[in-house]
């Protein structure tokens, strides 16, 4: 039953690892051509806060923008902007207050232009992600009615495969090896312990087979030694 258990385990974490390599990564869309836009490069992960603050607005408002792609962001300013893919900050208060957040937006790529709509049941907000080959990022914003935004942000990795996003984690390849190294140490120890487990029962198999046999071979013998 303890081999048993174990191997279930075993075909479990290759599963488990299988699906891992398999799976698409988060933020990237198929937009045809054999090309993949990444919205991974135009935000920070981990917490690190949006990767595009105070974006000026065009029309006269006491309003900045922030915005982040893919990862949600907070800010520690008496606000509200938590777990946030856009805030606006006041500049009177200098409180963040959340717009859009990561899971209620649709991606569109048409004509070479990446369109990102987040709607909330009061707020709209796009960004238009403009492909610009330049090292420097602009960002501007406008503000339509006071529950009506939008973003343009031109950057390199606005194009499609210009940029590449590394997260600093392992390969899959290397943590299926790993698993595989672990699972026959994990294999061996486990039969270590299950021999051991039951090493007496196979000590009395065998003297049981070895008292038969020599029944067999000498029954006096066995029946005098009763006797004594």
């Amino acid at each position: 039953m303890f081999i048993s258990l174990f191997n279930s385990y075993i075909c479990y974490l290759f599963i488990l690892v299988i699906q891992t390599v398999l799976t698409d990564p988060i933020c990237v869309y198929d937009i045809g051509d054999g090309l993949k836009f990444d919205l991974r490069t135009l935000g920070f992960a981990h917490g690190k806060g949006p990767k595009y603050d105070r974006i000026s607005s065009i029309n006269p408002t006491t309003k900045t923008f922030s915005w982040n792609g893919c990862y949600s962001y907070s800010k520690s300013d008496h606000g509200n902007c938590t777990n946030a893919a856009a805030c606006y900050t006041d500049s009177i208060s200098n409180m963040s207050i959340v717009i859009a957040t990561q899971d209620l937006f649709q991606f569109q790529y048409a004509y070479g232009l990446s369109i990102l709509t987040y709607q909330s049941s009061n707020i709209d907000l796009t960004v238009f992600l403009i492909c610009r080959d330049d090292d420097e990022d602009t960002t501007t914003s406008y503000q339509y009615d006071t529950t009506t935004y939008s973003l343009h942000i031109q950057s390199r990795c606005c194009c499609p495969g210009i940029c590449s996003y590394s997260n600093h984690t392992i390969s899959p390849v290397i943590i299926l090896i790993i698993i595989i190294i672990t699972s026959l140490f994990g294999y061996i120890f486990g039969s270590i312990i299950f021999l051991r487990y039951n090493h007496n029962l196979t000590n009395l198999n065998r003297f049981s087979c070895f008292h038969f046999l020599s029944y067999r071979r000498n029954p006096d013998s066995i029946t005098d030694y009763q006797n004594i």
